[in-house]
């Protein structure tokens, strides 16, 4: 699942969270999008879900109004219209009047790719791009002033393979120059007044064995790159040490449907060499699976909600810890990175470690996705759709939605963001990282900036009172 979304590669998905609002739109070219199971996910926070059909009269007659209309076009319409199109319009149609950015009509193609998608498996060139202006601040349409950039070429990826590199600037695709490229519409059908990352990554992103060529800037000189798209499989759980060996550090790009097991792995590896010192890193993930958080949430809650659902009724219902965590020893000290393009799943991981007292956040607020969405798909070949259905709250029942967690430390990133695994990455220039690598050592932080009433000491010892609540 990559990208995840906003974020990995091009925008996310229908319904996955929108670009940060507070630094680069980070996303990885194959797109990170929705992962979809037995159980509830989490992408932007989805749950799997299935329908009803006629349940009263005046159902019964919408639905007759429907298949009428829809039939008297197919039988009677001077035109020649194209069913599958006046079949995906009308279902458009009924999602665009409940006036929510995260309910939505998705074509068969979408819906597969999003599914696709979020195995953490996709075909595509393997490369995590985001768009930043000249001062380096994150922007909205592609332009002369705000560009395209590499941030991250995935190890033995086709995109490394091509050569292409981090910071290379994408001035063209397919020999067209992006400013000749026309930009996409958005969910009501308008066109969009500049061209997005998202637009871009439709046109990268392509099948196995397809040719893309990418123009591209690099110190100053114009290059082209044909890459070969392949299978790209996404290793969404990273793990490496700082300060010689005292910190374990774990990176989640995504919550896939492997992402718990393999962080568990992980996990236990930093334990047994003994390291009570861990730095996690959900930077840029806007979710996946919410087993996947719960299960990794687990690994250092003994007990209790993880979060919570709320349903329409006001209904309240805790999804609590599995009880058979790892790390749930309070001797193990644990700070979490986080920052706008950390969302859903993402969120409910930061959550429950604040709410709980087991970690510090460090970073900046997060993106703020406080609703689940019901994914189904639909009969035959037409897709699926996606559709709000509750809200969920944290462990101490804050609904973050629209305002985000609420960092212990809050930090900008000044410098580059570091990528464990990139082909060029240096934690030093990481001051998110440095200061949770500080923090961690009980050593000066480099430039800390605590919440009001948040408190800064390296300890992580369960405290309710000093773990600031994010507002709703």
């Amino acid at each position: 699942m990559t990208n995840p979304s906003g974020q990995p590669l091009s925008p996310l998905p229908p319904g996955a969270p929108p670009p940060r609002r507070d630094g680069p739109s980070v996303a990885l070219i194959a797109v990170l999008l929705v992962a979809l199971g037995a159980g509830a996910i989490f992408w932007s926070g989805m749950t799997l879900g299935g329908s009803a059909n006629g349940r009263n009269a005046e159902e019964r007659a919408a639905i007759e109004a429907f298949t009428r209309s829809y039939q008297d076009i197919a039988d009677r319409f001077i035109g020649t219209p194209v069913p599958e199109e006046v079949l995906g319009g009308a279902l458009e149609g009924m999602f665009l009047v409940l006036d929510d950015p995260y309910s939505g009509y998705m074509s068969p193609d979408e819906y597969g790719a999003a599914l696709d998608d979020a195995m953490g498996e996709f075909e595509g060139i393997g490369s995590v791009m985001a768009t930043s202006d000249d001062s380096g601040e994150w922007c909205d349409f592609i332009d002369e002033s705000c560009h395209l950039r590499v941030v991250n070429v995935l190890v033995g990826s086709p995109a490394e393979a091509a050569g292409l590199q981090a910071d290379d600037v994408i001035t063209g695709v397919d020999g067209e120059p992006i400013a000749d490229i026309s930009p996409g519409r958005d969910s009501s059908g308008e066109r969009l007044e500049g061209l997005t990352i998202g637009d871009l990554t439709q046109i990268i992103r392509g099948p196995r064995g397809s040719e893309v060529m990418l123009s591209v800037e690099r110190d100053g000189e114009e290059l082209e790159i044909p890459i070969t798209r392949d299978t790209v499989v996404v290793d969404d759980v990273r793990s490496t040490t700082f300060a010689d060996g005292q910190i374990g550090y774990l990176s989640i790009d995504n919550f896939s449907g492997n992402a718990a097991e393999d962080f568990a792995a992980a996990l236990q590896l930093h334990l047994d060499a003994g390291r009570d010192k861990l730095v996690l890193d959900v930077r840029d993930d806007p979710g996946g699976f919410v087993d996947a958080t719960v299960e990794i949430s687990s690994q250092f809650i003994a007990d209790g909600a993880v979060f919570w659902e709320e349903y329409a009724d006001g209904t309240q219902v805790a999804v609590d810890a599995s009880g058979d965590g790892i790390a749930t020893d309070t001797g193990i000290e644990v700070a979490l990175l986080v920052n706008g393009g950390s969302a859903s799943a993402s969120e409910i991981l930061g959550g429950a470690l604040q709410d709980a007292g087991r970690a510090t956040l460090v970073g900046e607020p997060t993106f703020g996705k406080g609703t689940v969405q019901e994914w189904s798909e639909l009969p035959g070949e037409n897709g699926g759709y996606r559709l709000s259905v509750a809200k969920w709250l944290t462990r101490d029942k804050t609904w973050i939605d629209g305002q985000g967690l609420i960092p212990d430390l809050l930090v900008e990133l000044e410098g580059e963001r570091y990528w464990a695994d990139a082909i060029e990455a240096d934690p030093a220039l990481d001051l998110q990282l440095q200061t949770a690598v500080a923090l961690l050592l009980g050593e000066p932080l480099p430039m800390p900036a605590p919440s009001p009433g948040a408190s800064v000491e390296p300890s992580l010892a369960p405290d309710a009172s000093a773990s600031p609540e994010p507002a709703s």
